[in-house]
C-alpha cells in the first residue's frame, strides 16, 4: 500500500475512534459531525424517553480550565448511523490533509504525541514525586548519617553458659512449649548449675533473645569477684552476688502485638514463682562464707527489662497470677514507657493504657509503695525507639523512680543505640556496679530499703553536679587541725591557687623538708574580703594525686575542704601569719568533667577533671578556705582554685525565627585576671521541643595581657555541658568548636489520668521544664571569654522528626487515599472525562472512560487546590489547638484538656512551630501515595499484558480470559437479557470456607491479605480483558470493540482504585501475621479473641465479591424528575461523600497517635460501598422508566447488516443510568453474536 494511502487510512481510523468514543459518552462533537457530513441528530426529549447526564470529551487544555458538563443527551443511535458517520468522516479526512487534522491542514488537538500528552497531564504528579523524592532522600540520609552524637562504646566480652530449667514445665506454666527459662553461668566464676544467690530476671524486648543478658551478667560477676577480693567482709553486709535468670520468648514482636505482651507477662509471673521456689533447698545446700550472718529466703526477684521487656515487666503487676511483693525493683533499658513506638494494633494501645493507669494509681493506693522503677535510655543514637517515651516522671513519684539518658550517666557519658545499651562495656560495668551496691541478702526482698537504694542509685547514675556539687558545706566539729598536722601551710593572697607538679615540688623543698613525712599540705584562700555572693571554684586533674591513694585509683582522691581562722602566736614564731586552726567541712562531691574527644579510642582509659563550687556565704565565720592536698604529686595534672565575685550567668529567650539564621551570645570580657570564672552558664528559654537540633559554634577569646601566670597552652581545653532542670538529660563535649544541642522532651502526648505523682511543690517542680542550660568550663588564666553562635541544624532535625512521627506518614497517606477515592467517585457520578488516551492508529488521543485513574485523581487534587487546603490545615491545626487549650485551660477538667491536647500531633513541648512538621508530612505522604499508585499500576499493567499475550497464543486460554459478563447482556436472538449474572457456585463455596477458617483457625488479618491478593488478581484480569477487547489492527477497529474496551477499562480503574485504598490497611495486618507464623513454628495455636472477629473483615470481603462482577453504580439523578430512585440516589451519594469526609477528619485528628483505627475506618467505608453496589438491583426494580424498558423487550439491533436498522432506546438511558452501564457498549450492536464473539476474542 502506498504511503499516502496508508496515512489516509490511519487518519480515517483515528476519526472513527474519536467519534465513537465521543458517542459512547453521550456527546458527538458538532465540528466532527459537520466535517463528516453526518446527518445523525440527537433524539428529541420526551417525558417517556430515557435520559442520562452525559459528559464532554477531554480537550487539550482540560486540566488548565474548569471541566464543563454538556447538556443531557439521549444515548440513542443505530449501528447504521454510526457506520455512515464513520465512512463520511473518513472520506472527508482522506480528501483533506491526510493527517489527523481539519480540511485546512491544521493538526487536531487530539493528535499530540503520547509523550507530550503524558507530560501535560501528569506534570503536577511528576513535580510532586520529585519534591517527595528529594525530601525523602534527604530525610533518609539524615536518619542514618545525621545523628548529633557519634558511637564510642568499648566492646564487652563474656564466657556465657545457659542452663535450661527443664523442671519449669506444664505443671508451672501453660506456656512451657512456647517460652523457655534459663540460668546464666559465667565461665571461670560459676561452678554450680543451681541458683543460691540473689535472683535477678532478665526480660528481652521486641524480637529479643535470652542471650542478650550475657554482657551485663558477665560484668556483674567480674565486679563482684573484684569486690570480694578487695573486701572479704562483703558477705557480712549481705552482698553475696546475683543469679541471672533469662527467658527465651520466641523472639516475638511485642512492640507490634499487644496480646504477646499479655502472654509474656503471664509467663514472667509463673517464672518468678518458680525461681522463688528454688531457694529454700539451694540456700541450705550451699553455705556462704559469712561470720554468722543469717540470710533470709528470697521473697522477691529483681527484674531487668530491655526495650519492650520493661513494659512486659510492668504488665505482670496487673495480671491475676502476680504475687504481691514478688518484684520490688525494676530496671528498664531503652523501654518506651509512655506510648508505644508503633501503634499498629489495638491490643498494644489497650495494654499501654491499662498498665500506665495501674501504675499511676498504684503509688497512691499503696500497691506499689516499696517498688523502685529505674529507666535508662540511649538518647540520640537510639533509632529504634523515641527516647522521649522513656521518661517515667509522669508514671511514678521521684521517691520511687529515676529517669536518665546514658549520656548523663557518670563514667559512661555516651549516647547508645538500642542494642549497644546491653553490650557496651562502659554501661555494663556501671550498671553492674550499681546492682551490687543495692543488694542485701539479709532482707527478704534481697535489697536495701527503698530510700537507701534510691539514694545509692542516684549517686551511681546521676552526675555529682545534679546531686549538689555547689551545695553549701557544713562544719564538722569533731575534726580539727592545726599547723602541726601539715608539711606546710601556704596562703594564696591573690585569691587563686594554681598548682602543677613542679610548683608542689618547690613548695615541699627548703624549709619544709623536715615535715615532708606528713604527706599533706594546707593551701589557704582568703575569704574575709569576698562578698556574700562570691563562690569558690575548684577544678583539678585527679592524675595530680595518682600516687596519693592507697588503691592507686586516679579518680578516687578528693581534696578535703576546711574552714580556717588565724590564731595568736608569739611574735618570734617562724610563720605567725600562717598559724591557723581549721575545722573540716562536709564538702560536696566533685563533678566529673570527661575529657573525651570525638575521635578518641573508646578502648583507652578515660580521664575526667573534678570540679566543685563552694558558696562563700557558708564560710562567714572563717577567714580562709582551706584545701588539704597531698604533697607528693603525680607526673601530670593540675589544681586550680579561685574565689569568683560574680558567676557569669547569661540568659536568652530566642525565637525560632531568630534561630533560623544565627544567634550570637557573648560573655563580657574579664578586665582583671583575678576573679575570672572557670564556669559560665547560659540559659536558653526555648520550648521543650524535641524536633530541633541547635548547632552551636564556640569561639574562645584568648587572654593577651602579659602576666607571670600566663602559659603557652591552657591547662585544659574548653568543656561544654548541656543539661536541664529535670535531671533527665545531660551531655558533655571536650575540645570541640562545633556541637549539636538536642532536647529529649517528655513526649508530645499527655496522660489522660487526673492522678499526678508529685506529692509536694518541690517534687512537682523537679519535673518542670525550665529551659536549656549550657555550661562552659575554660581555663580562666588562658581565656577571658567566648562567643557562642546558635542556629537550627535542619539536617539533623529531620532525623528527630522521623523518630517521633514515623506513624504519622501512615495516617497522612490514608487521608490522601480517601481523598483520591472520593475524587474518583465524584468524577464517576458526574460522568466527566478527565484525561485522554492515545489512539491505537494515529498520533492523537481519545477521550477515555469516565472513571478516572488513580494518577489522574492525584493530579486533579493537586491542581484544584486540595493540596493547598491540607497544607494550610496542617499549619493551623496545632496553632488553633493551643489557642483553644489556653483559653479553656481554667474551664475544662484535666482529663478533658489532656484529651484535647492529644489530638493531631499533640502539643506538649511543640511550640508554635509544630505546624511545619505536619505540612512536610502532607507533601511527603501524597508523594508516597502517588508512588504506590504508580507501582500498583505498573504491576497490574505488566501482569495483564503477559496474561493477554498468553491467552492470545493458546485457544483454550483465550476463550477462558475473553469471557465476561458484558457479553451476557445479549441473547442469541438479539434480545436484552437481565443484566445481573448469577453468582457462580465456586465463589459461594469459597465464601463459606473462608468464613469457617477465619472463625476457627486463621486470623482475620490473614483473611484480609487473601482478599487483597484476590483483588489484585481481579484487577489484573480485568485489565487483561480490556487489553483483549481493544482493537489492535485496522480490521478489528470497530465502535463496538472500542466501547467494550472502555467499559472494561472503567472497571479495571475502579478495581485498581480499591486496591490503592486497601493498601493503606496492609501495615496493620503485618504484625499479627508475623506473630501467627512464628506461633505456628512452635505449634502454638492460641490467638487473641479479636483475631477471629468476622466483622473486622466483612466490609472488605463484601466489596471484593461485588466489585468482581461490576463497577460501583453511578449515583446520578435528574433535576426535573423527582422519582423515588432519584431521591434514593441523591441520598446514597450524599452519604457516600459524608462517609469519606468523616473518615478524613477522623484520621486527621485521631489516627496519628493511634493509626491502627484506620483499618476499621477503611473496613467501614468498604462496607458502605458494598451496600451501595448491593442496592443496585432493588433500586432498578422500583424505577418506573426501567420497568418500562425491561417490559418492552426492545430489540438491540437487527441481526442483518441492513443499513436501515431501526434505532432503539438503550437500557442505559434511564434516570438512574449507572445500573446498566456495563451493557451500554452493546446498545448499538448490529452484527450477529458470532461475529461479536469472534472480534472480542
Amino acid at each position: 500500500m502506498p504511503a499516502s494511502e496508508r496515512r489516509a487510512t490511519e487518519s480515517a481510523h483515528c476519526a472513527i475512534d474519536i467519534m465513537t468514543v465521543q458517542q459512547s459518552t453521550g456527546v458527538v462533537s458538532r465540528k466532527t459531525l459537520t466535517s463528516a457530513g453526518a446527518n445523525s441528530r440527537s433524539s428529541p426529549r420526551t417525558a417517556d424517553s430515557p435520559r442520562v447526564a452525559a459528559s464532554t470529551a477531554a480537550s487539550e487544555d482540560e486540566h488548565d480550565s474548569n471541566t464543563h458538563n454538556s447538556t443531557q443527551q439521549p444515548l440513542v443511535s443505530s449501528s447504521s448511523s454510526v457506520a455512515r458517520s464513520a465512512v463520511t468522516t473518513s472520506d472527508a479526512i482522506i480528501s483533506g490533509s491526510g493527517d489527523c487534522g481539519d480540511r485546512n491542514g491544521n493538526k487536531s488537538k487530539h493528535c499530540e504525541r503520547p509523550a507530550i500528552v503524558f507530560l501535560r497531564t501528569r506534570i503536577a504528579v511528576l513535580c510532586l514525586l520529585l519534591v517527595s523524592a528529594v525530601v525523602g532522600l534527604i530525610t533518609a540520609q539524615s536518619y542514618f548519617n545525621g545523628q548529633p552524637d557519634i558511637p564510642g562504646c568499648a566492646m564487652s566480652y563474656s564466657r556465657p553458659r545457659f542452663v535450661e530449667q527443664t523442671k519449669f514445665d506444664n505443671s508451672w506454666t501453660r506456656f512451657s512449649t512456647k517460652y523457655k527459662l534459663y540460668l546464666y553461668r559465667e565461665g571461670g566464676y560459676d561452678a554450680h548449675d543451681e541458683a543460691f544467690r540473689i535472683p535477678i530476671l532478665f526480660v528481652p524486648g521486641n524480637a529479643g533473645s535470652h542471650k542478650q543478658v550475657r554482657s551485663i551478667a558477665s560484668a556483674s560477676a567480674t565486679a563482684f569477684m573484684e569486690l570480694v577480693n578487695n573486701n572479704p567482709d562483703v558477705f557480712d553486709r549481705g552482698q553475696i552476688g546475683y543469679d541471672y535468670f533469662t527467658v527465651g520468648l520466641n523472639e516475638e514482636l511485642t512492640a507490634l502485638h499487644g496480646y504477646s505482651i499479655l502472654e509474656q507477662a503471664d509467663f514472667i509471673n509463673d517464672a518468678i514463682r518458680y525461681i522463688l521456689s528454688l531457694y529454700p533447698e539451694t540456700r541450705a545446700k550451699y553455705r556462704l562464707p559469712s561470720q554468722g550472718t543469717k540470710f533470709a529466703l528470697p521473697t522477691s526477684v529483681v527484674v531487668v527489662g530491655h526495650s519492650m521487656g520493661g513494659v512486659v515487666a510492668r504488665t505482670a503487676f496487673t495480671l491475676p497470677n502476680h504475687i504481691v511483693g514478688s518484684v520490688q525493683a525494676i530496671f528498664t533499658l531503652s523501654t518506651p514507657h509512655n506510648n508505644p513506638t508503633a501503634s499498629l494494633e489495638y491490643y498494644v494501645d489497650k495494654v499501654y493504657s491499662s498498665v500506665n493507669s495501674f501504675w499511676r494509681h498504684g503509688f497512691h493506693n499503696g500497691t506499689l509503695d516499696d517498688v523502685s522503677l529505674v529507666s535508662i535510655a540511649g538518647g540520640n543514637l537510639d533509632s529504634m525507639i523515641n527516647s522521649d517515651y522513656t521518661y517515667i516522671g509522669d508514671l511514678a513519684p521521684p521517691k520511687n523512680s529515676l529517669s536518665i539518658l546514658s549520656s548523663g550517666v557518670d563514667d559512661v557519658w555516651l549516647s547508645l543505640d538500642h542494642q549497644s545499651i546491653l553490650w557496651c562495656a562502659q554501661m555494663a560495668k556501671k550498671f553492674s556496679s550499681m546492682l551490687i551496691q543495692i543488694m542485701d541478702a539479709r532482707q527478704p526482698s534481697q535489697l536495701l530499703p527503698l530510700d537507701e537504694r534510691m539514694s545509692i542509685m542516684r549517686r551511681q547514675l546521676y552526675s555529682d553536679w545534679e546531686r549538689g556539687a555547689n551545695s553549701a558545706p557544713e562544719s564538722l566539729a569533731t575534726n580539727r587541725t592545726t599547723n602541726d598536722d601539715y608539711s606546710y601551710v601556704y596562703v594564696h593572697r591573690d585569691g587563686a591557687a594554681r598548682l602543677v607538679p613542679e610548683d608542689m615540688q618547690k613548695l615541699l623543698s627548703g624549709d619544709h623538708a623536715d615535715k615532708a613525712g606528713l604527706g599533706v599540705a594546707l593551701h589557704l584562700l582568703p575569704v574575709n574580703k569576698a562578698t556574700s555572693d562570691s563562690t569558690a571554684q575548684l577544678v583539678y586533674d585527679p592524675r595530680l594525686f595518682a600516687t596519693a591513694h592507697a588503691s592507686g585509683s586516679i579518680a578516687g582522691y578528693q581534696p578535703i575542704l576546711l574552714g580556717c581562722n588565724r590564731i595568736k602566736v608569739a611574735s618570734n614564731s617562724a610563720n605567725p601569719e600562717t598559724s591557723v586552726t581549721c575545722q573540716a567541712l562536709s564538702a560536696p562531691l566533685p563533678t566529673k568533667l570527661p575529657m573525651r574527644r570525638a575521635d578518641d579510642d573508646p578502648e583507652l582509659p578515660l580521664y575526667a577533671l573534678n570540679y566543685m563550687e563552694v558558696p562563700v556565704s557558708a564560710l562567714e565565720q572563717f577567714e580562709f578556705l582551706g584545701m588539704q592536698l597531698p604533697t607528693k604529686p603525680g607526673v601530670a595534672g593540675f589544681f586550680h582554685a579561685t574565689i569568683v565575685k560574680d558567676l557569669v550567668q547569661l540568659e536568652s529567650s530566642p525565637s525560632y525565627v531568630r534561630l533560623l539564621h544565627s544567634l550570637a551570645i557573648r560573655t563580657p570580657t574579664t578586665k582583671s585576671r583575678i576573679g575570672s570564672s572557670t564556669r559560665t552558664r547560659i540559659r536558653l528559654n526555648v520550648p521543650e521541643s524535641p524536633f530541633f537540633v541547635f548547632r552551636g559554634t564556640l569561639t574562645m577569646r584568648r587572654n593577651t595581657s602579659s602576666s607571670q601566670f600566663m602559659s603557652a597552652a591552657p591547662r585544659f581545653r574548653p568543656i561544654i555541658r548541656q543539661s536541664d532542670g529535670r535531671r533527665f538529660e545531660s551531655r558533655f563535649w571536650y575540645d570541640q568548636d562545633t556541637v549539636d544541642f538536642a532536647i529529649h522532651g517528655r513526649g508530645a502526648y499527655l496522660p489522660s489520668d487526673v492522678i499526678t505523682n508529685a506529692e509536694d511543690s518541690e517534687l512537682k517542680s523537679a519535673g518542670q521544664w525550665d529551659g536549656l542550660f549550657i555550661d562552659v568550663w575554660a581555663d580562666p588564666d588562658y581565656y577571658v571569654g567566648f562567643e557562642l553562635a546558635l542556629r537550627i541544624n535542619w539536617y539533623s532535625s529531620l532525623n528527630r522528626t522521623i523518630k517521633r512521627y514515623d506513624m504519622a506518614l501512615l495516617a497522612m497517606a490514608f487521608v490522601w487515599a480517601c481523598l483520591v477515592m472520593l475524587h474518583q467517585l465524584r468524577t464517576w457520578n458526574a460522568g466527566v472525562s478527565l484525561e485522554t488516551t492515545p489512539s491505537p492508529k494515529c498520533r492523537g488521543s481519545l477521550s477515555t472512560p469516565a472513571f478516572p485513574s488513580c494518577l489522574t485523581s492525584i493530579e486533579r487534587l493537586i491542581r484544584n487546590g486540595t493540596l493547598s487546603v491540607l497544607l494550610v490545615a496542617a499549619v493551623l491545626t496545632p496553632i488553633l489547638q493551643r489557642m483553644v487549650a489556653h483559653l479553656m485551660g481554667n474551664v475544662w477538667s484535666p482529663a478533658t484538656l489532656a484529651s484535647w491536647n492529644n489530638l493531631f500531633m499533640g502539643t506538649r513541648g511543640s511550640g508554635w512551630v509544630l505546624g511545619l512538621v505536619p505540612a512536610l508530612l502532607v507533601i511527603v505522604s501524597l508523594g508516597f501515595v502517588a508512588l504506590e499508585a504508580i507501582v500498583l499500576t505498573a504491576i497490574c499493567s505488566l501482569a495483564s499484558w503477559a496474561m493477554a499475550d498468553v491467552s492470545g497464543r493458546f485457544e483454550s486460554t483465550r476463550k477462558h480470559w475473553s469471557r465476561h459478563d458484558v457479553l451476557e447482556a445479549v441473547s442469541e436472538d438479539g434480545r436484552l437479557k437481565p443484566r445481573f449474572v448469577k453468582i457462580p457456585v465456586r465463589p459461594l463455596i469459597a465464601t463459606v470456607a473462608f468464613v469457617v477458617f477465619v472463625c476457627t483457625f486463621v486470623p482475620y488479618q490473614f483473611a484480609f491479605l487473601v482478599i487483597y491478593m484476590a483483588q489484585l488478581f481481579t484487577a489484573i484480569r480485568t485489565m487483561s480483558h480490556a487489553y483483549l477487547a481493544a482493537p489492535h489492527s485496522a480490521s478489528s477497529l470497530t465502535p463496538q470493540r472500542l466501547l467494550v474496551s472502555n467499559v472494561l477499562r472503567d472497571r479495571a480503574r475502579y478495581q485498581l482504585g480499591l486496591l490503592l485504598f486497601w493498601t493503606s490497611s496492609l501495615p496493620y495486618c503485618a504484625p499479627e501475621l508475623l506473630v501467627w507464623v512464628r506461633n505456628l513454628s512452635v505449634l502454638w495455636f492460641e490467638d487473641a479473641p479479636s483475631d477471629h472477629n468476622l466483622a473486622n473483615m466483612a466490609g472488605y470481603f463484601a466489596l471484593r465479591l461485588l466489585a468482581s462482577y461490576h463497577i460501583v453504580p453511578r449515583l446520578t439523578f435528574t433535576a426535573t424528575e423527582r422519582a423515588a430512585p432519584s431521591r434514593t440516589a441523591w441520598w446514597l451519594r450524599v452519604m457516600t461523600y459524608a462517609f469519606f469526609g468523616s473518615a478524613v477528619v477522623y484520621a486527621w485528628l485521631y489516627s496519628i497517635r493511634r493509626p491502627y483505627i484506620l483499618y476499621s475506618v477503611a473496613n467501614a467505608i468498604s462496607a458502605w460501598l458494598a451496600l451501595v453496589q448491593f442496592a443496585e438491583f432493588p433500586l432498578r426494580l422500583v424505577s418506573p422508566v426501567q420497568r418500562r424498558v425491561l417490559s418492552s423487550s426492545a430489540l438491540l439491533g437487527s441481526r442483518t447488516s441492513s443499513p436501515a436498522a431501526t434505532p432503539v432506546s438503550s437500557p442505559e438511558v434511564t434516570e438512574f443510568p449507572v445500573f446498566a452501564r456495563s451493557v451500554k457498549p452493546l446498545a448499538t450492536a448490529s452484527r450477529s453474536n458470532d461475529q461479536l464473539d469472534r472480534k472480542l476474542r
